[in-house]
């Protein structure tokens, strides 16, 4: 079936600015209603809702200002490799690829450290931000669902879902009990241009009070087929500028040839030290138009040119450029994408204790992946040993060898619910994540860097008793991450980074109206350590590895009308502050994995955004309409610019800065649902959307070296969606367009567009039975129009293009 999205929409207000404030109402919200909660009878709100074969019983939850709920059963259709992939269909959300094997969600227009990615409301070990070849590592066949936030979910999350949120509902701690001692599923795909995926998910019920549940993937994919070439055309231009040369990884020989015809002298004082390697001087120097040259101190005449010819055209070339050849890097083989090969799994035990007002457990998560990257890094190898008749050591080369990443993280999970009987609290929650992480960066087989990771999350939320006319949560959150780096290629100092944050969120109902108020407060805190075997960056930062502290605040206020029982109008005001992250205020030196020599600042500020959204919608007759419109204002926006240079090895270099920034855009929405009798259906879908980051910071440097707009931005798309069901057999297509960029910035030199494409995605599901188990069958396809596809966002698209076809077909046993 096509994707069916269930929006609720809500809307947000400001508080304070400080704790006291915010204090006063956690106090009032909570406890001014505590006579009526504790006197009145409390009525059952247990809801039961089935996804797919898991049987989920939960108490109300508040919901957040603009939730976006994707089902289990619609991920059947748009689940992928990565979650940037995953979420890519919907209006204000791309994928921000960086190659097949490792992609985020890009939310209009913002990425990485600015999109909280999160398990069951607790923050996951996200370093993409850091590093975008870092894949968030999860299991799609674990998730029971996923919520997305596009504007405000800073309120709830911090700084870093500044730009949105992410939340996995992962099922390795089962919350409820299950229909039977025994359900789940085992399924296996394979694909002409995917690999194979094997996974299993059972579940089960241990006596009257526990659950349990155990899952897994494994996956598998050599490199992956494209159509044409895996370099973009402008690759192979002979009008190609050097930065865009060493983005697309290739080298240009070329001869400068000058017009010596067009110059009337030549310099006395060049011809007097064209020796002095004090100067440095060549016989390119000679040629001049001054007349006379300054010779200690004394105007000497320059003699005359021979070759000179006069009464050429003003527009006469000083030089011409022949171009005798392009080559790549590294060699590539056409139709194939370099290094795109991949191999992971995942493993997920828990158990869980479940009675009416008590819900516990405890879980375990193992995550591995071993992929490449489409591009290349030039390295010194190491010598060796040679006899040839006398021992002696035979002197290093160095080479262009192909990118890797390895990544492993062992995760330990607490969660816990509490449901008290009587008072003023409706739900209390508790949540604890550990994560030992270690992240590798492989140049070929040596190490480049490797990054180890302790992280500690703990989440408290408290739900009031809800009134007539509010309803509400509020909580803390405390996170605390050791990273510590080992490999000659280390780009990061050894850190440590401490995150506390207080919020409540409250929403009032008033006859046709509907009001959201919500406040943060976090403090931040950043310290990097010298130790051996780091050299500090050369960068804006100096390398002082100056302790950072930020206080940070958020808040936000709405309104949602009800015009009639199918249409409202909504407005929103949203204040969110984001402290640098670990690479802003740190990083040094050559980043192997992203291709950069990336240098960190550590006297950044925090930046600020300040977002204003209007929208209105309508729901009739199984059609379901949306219209947005958004602009957010960012002071101090932080980005990764360019400086010009490059370094031996073909690395730009680039460091992050600072300047305000104005976002804008447009998204609107169709769905419709029909049935047309007790066996079939048809339901489909539309959507557009736009988006704009805009430079206002009036700052030369940016003008000059990012232009107007931020280069690597999100293109403008629509598309369409549609579906049928009858009986066991259902239908489902997806289209997708992707229109050339017309905002493009500059990297350096302006940025080219890429081509428009169009993307077509199709699946075919029967429902059948073996040997009386449920069983689905599927045949699915990505990319069918075998487009070559290169998403304007991605910093890899001169290197490679989307996968071309891919035909899959799988099985799943329902047990």
């Amino acid at each position: 079936m096509p994707i069916k999205f269930q929006i609720t929409r809500f809307t947000n207000n400001m508080l304070s600015s400080r704790f006291s404030p915010l204090i006063l109402l956690f106090f009032i919200f909570a406890f001014s209603f505590k006579g009526y909660a504790q006197h009145r009878k409390r009525n059952d709100t247990i809801r039961i809702d089935t996804l797919k074969e898991v049987l989920i019983r939960g108490y109300h939850k508040p919901v957040s200002p603009g939730l976006i709920q994707i089902s289990r059963q619609d991920l059947q259709l748009v689940k992928s490799t990565t979650i940037g992939e995953t979420l890519s269909h919907l209006p204000g959300i791309q994928n921000a690829s960086f190659g097949p094997n490792s992609g985020t969600p890009m939310i209009r227009s913002l990425s990485g450290n600015r999109v909280r990615v999160l398990s069951n409301g607790v923050s996951l070990n996200d370093l993409s931000g850091i590093s975008p070849n870092l894949n968030v590592m999860t299991d799609m066949e674990n998730l029971l669902g996923i919520e997305v936030q596009k504007n405000n979910a800073s309120v709830l999350y911090g700084g870093k879902a500044i730009g949105g949120a992410v939340n996995l509902l992962d099922n390795t701690i089962p919350k409820n009990r299950f229909e039977k001692n025994l359900m789940g599923s085992v399924s296996a795909e394979g694909g002409t241009n995917a690999g194979y995926k094997q996974a299993f998910d059972l579940n089960g019920n241990l006596g009257n009070k526990w659950v349990w549940h155990a899952g897994g993937m494994n996956r598998w994919n050599g490199e992956l087929s494209i159509p044409g070439n895996t370099k973009a055309a402008i690759a192979f231009d002979p009008k190609i500028d050097d930065l865009t040369q060493t983005m697309a990884q290739v080298t240009v020989d070329k001869e400068h040839i000058r017009n010596l015809t067009l110059y009337p002298y030549i310099s006395q004082f060049v011809l007097n030290n064209l020796n002095n390697p004090e100067w440095g001087l060549s016989e390119a120097d000679l040629y001049t138009f001054q007349q006379n040259s300054v010779i200690g101190g004394a105007s000497v005449p320059n003699p005359r040119n021979a070759v000179y010819i006069p009464g050429q055209p003003q527009n006469t070339p000083l030089s011409t450029t022949i171009i005798k050849g392009i080559r790549d890097y590294a060699p590539v083989t056409p139709g194939v994408m370099p290094n795109s090969q991949s191999n992971s799994y995942a493993l997920n035990l828990g158990t869980g204790f479940v009675s009416q007002n008590i819900k516990a457990g405890i879980g375990y998560r193992r995550s591995y992946g071993y992929y490449g990257i489409p591009g290349f890094a030039l390295l010194k190898l190491p010598g060796h040993p040679h006899e040839d008749g006398e021992a002696h050591e035979v002197k290093s080369e160095s080479a262009y060898l192909p990118i890797n990443t390895r990544s492993a993280i062992n995760s330990l999970l607490m969660e816990s619910e509490y449901l008290p009987q009587d008072g003023i609290v409706h739900a209390l929650r508790l949540n604890y994540l550990f994560q030992d992480g270690k992240d590798s960066e492989l140049i070929g087989d040596f190490l480049a860097n490797e990054f180890s990771s302790r992280r500690h999350a703990v989440r408290v939320e408290v739900d009031q008793q809800p009134v007539s006319f509010l309803k509400g949560m509020s909580g803390l959150d405390l996170l605390r991450m050791d990273l510590k780096g080992i490999g000659e290629q280390r780009y990061l100092p050894d850190n440590l980074s401490r995150e506390y944050g207080i919020f409540t969120l409250q929403q009032l109902g008033f006859s046709i109206f509907e009001f959201d108020l919500g406040y943060r407060h976090d403090l931040v805190s950043r310290t990097a350590t010298l130790t051996d075997g780091y050299s500090p960056s050369r960068g804006l930062g100096g390398g002082k590895l100056s302790p950072r502290s930020f206080h940070l605040n958020h808040y936000q206020i709405g309104t949602q009308v009800k015009l009639t029982d199918a249409g409202f109008i909504k407005g929103s005001y949203v204040h969110a502050e984001r402290a640098p992250e670990l690479n802003e205020l740190y990083a040094g030196n050559n980043h192997f994995a992203i291709m950069l020599e990336e240098n960190g600042d550590d006297k950044l500020n925090k930046e600020t955004a300040k977002t204003l959204e209007f929208g209105a919608g309508l729901k009739l007759q199984g059609f379901q309409v949306s219209v947005t419109h958004y602009q957010t204002k960012f002071l101090d926006y932080l980005y990764l610019a360019h400086t010009g240079i490059s370094r031996s090895g073909g690395f730009l270099v680039k460091e992050w800065r600072q300047a305000d920034t104005r976002i804008t855009g447009w998204e609107a929405e169709l769905k419709f649902l029909r049935s047309l009798s007790n066996v079939s259906s048809v339901q489909g879908g539309a959507y557009f959307d736009l988006v704009k980051n805009i430079n206002i910071s009036q700052d030369n440097m940016r003008n000059w070296a990012e232009g107007a707009f931020m280069p690597n931005m999100p293109t403008s798309r629509f598309g369409f969606s549609g579906g049928c069901s009858v009986r066991k057999l259902a239908i489902d297509v997806l289209f997708d367009r992707y229109l050339a960029q017309r905002f493009l910035g500059k990297n350096i030199n302006p940025e080219p567009p890429m081509p428009a494409y169009s993307l077509l995605t199709a699946k075919i599901t029967y429902k059948g039975t073996i040997k009386g188990f449920r069983t689905d069958y599927f045949v699915g396809g990505n990319n069918l129009l075998n487009v070559e596809a290169r998403p304007q966002n991605s910093v890899l698209k001169y290197l490679a293009p989307l996968p071309g076809i891919n035909i899959s077909i799988g099985i799943k046993a329902n047990i």
